[in-house]
């Protein structure tokens, strides 16, 4: 008896070091990257937010996964941006923001429409789909959540403005990645 409930105890905990590690919250697989990023790096990692989010949900057939398929684009961003305290304050602005955005999608939930992932052209690249189930969200509160996904869309592009005028040397980076998030996602958010 003691050696099964000693077997249960390791399979647990085994169970929790896998599932407790940390990572990347929506399975996003990125180098580790701690380094001074250069320009460039913050420019390629925010056209590939812009084209990527453009790409995957601004095709969406069905809009109910909309607001879900933007804030898994939000945790994209969030991390492939530097791991350093640089860029500390934007990771977490965008990490929240995509939290906020998730948060909406599931109180305002489809019960008819079941969660899904959402795949480009049937591509089983890693960038041809989002990392995870996307929550779809019902017909009749779809305007309601767009909205509340607008207003959190906007609150973090001026929270990143706000950001970049505490360090002169981000405030290009910073200014960059809040205009692509405003530009893309609220376009992306009002079009459905």
């Amino acid at each position: 008896m003691t050696r099964i409930l000693a077997l249960c105890a390791l399979v647990l905990l085994a169970g929790v070091l896998t599932f407790g590690t940390p990572g990347h919250t929506q399975g996003y697989a990125t180098e580790n990257n701690t380094r001074r990023a250069s320009p460039s790096d913050i420019n390629d990692v925010v056209r590939g937010f812009t084209t990527g989010a453009q790409r995957l949900c601004g095709n969406i057939p069905d809009p109910a996964y909309t607001v879900d398929c933007v804030a898994d684009y939000f945790d994209w961003l969030a991390d492939r941006l530097p791991q350093t305290q640089e860029f500390w304050e934007a990771r977490s602005i965008i990490s929240g923001a995509a939290s906020e955005m998730n948060r909406v999608a599931r109180d305002n939930a489809s019960a008819t429409r079941r969660p899904a992932v959402i795949r480009l052209n049937n591509s089983s690249a890693p960038s041809g789909r989002t990392s995870r189930v996307v929550i779809p969200v019902a017909p009749e509160r779809q305007a309601a959540a767009r909205s509340a996904a607008v207003a959190i869309v906007e609150e973090a592009e001026t929270q990143l403005l706000r950001a970049s005028e505490r360090s002169q040397r981000s405030k290009l980076a910073y200014t960059n990645i809040a205009a692509a998030i405003g530009n893309s996602s609220l376009i992306l958010l009002r079009s459905g």
